[in-house]
């Protein structure tokens, strides 16, 4: 028995340690192309995913209760390796210079949580039209996304029964 555990426990850490990556691709050239990829292991292949830019098969109307679960993982997240880059360019010099600048805040901000944050996006101030092309990638170990997933739904539930037992009795 104490073998079979220790298999157990053996496996649970090495799946723990599986890096996941998620790679968005955003591009105006030929037309607005958004894709989204995520593969375990290797980045280049959430990249290719990502640029490909192929739409779902099937576009399913989402829960909000779902996404707003979503957003409570993501600030929980932690030890984050994010990274950006590309080229933007919006038309206009102080448009672009102020779109880059808050970029670069933003980048700041999620660097104060989230871990190792980079950020190159060149500013081009030679177009007359909005030119969009950039690329990230976040990359997160699966133990923190399922860590991170549970407390969001601890913390989902005891705020529920918090609600529920504040209600006062009408008898």
């Amino acid at each position: 028995m104490p073998v079979v555990i220790a298999a157990i426990l053996q496996a649970l850490f090495y799946l723990c340690a599986v890096p996941i990556c998620g790679a968005f691709s955003l591009s105006t050239r030929g037309g607005l192309r958004f894709g989204v990829g995520v593969s375990a292991f290797e980045r280049r292949f959430a990249l290719r995913r990502a640029r490909t830019g192929t739409p779902p098969a099937s576009r399913r109307r989402r829960d909000r209760s779902a996404g707003k679960l979503l957003w409570r993982a993501a600030r929980r997240l932690r030890g984050a390796h994010i990274r950006v880059q590309g080229q933007l360019d919006l038309g206009d010099a102080a448009a672009t210079a102020t779109a880059c600048g808050a970029i670069q805040a933003i980048a700041a901000a999620l660097g104060s949580r989230a871990g190792q944050v980079e950020v190159d996006v060149a500013p081009l101030f030679a177009g007359d039209d909005v030119c969009i092309e950039l690329t990230g990638m976040i990359r997160l170990r699966s133990g923190q996304i399922m860590s991170v997933i549970a407390m969001s739904g601890i913390e989902s539930i005891s705020r529920r029964l918090a609600r529920w037992t504040d209600t006062r009795l009408k008898a």
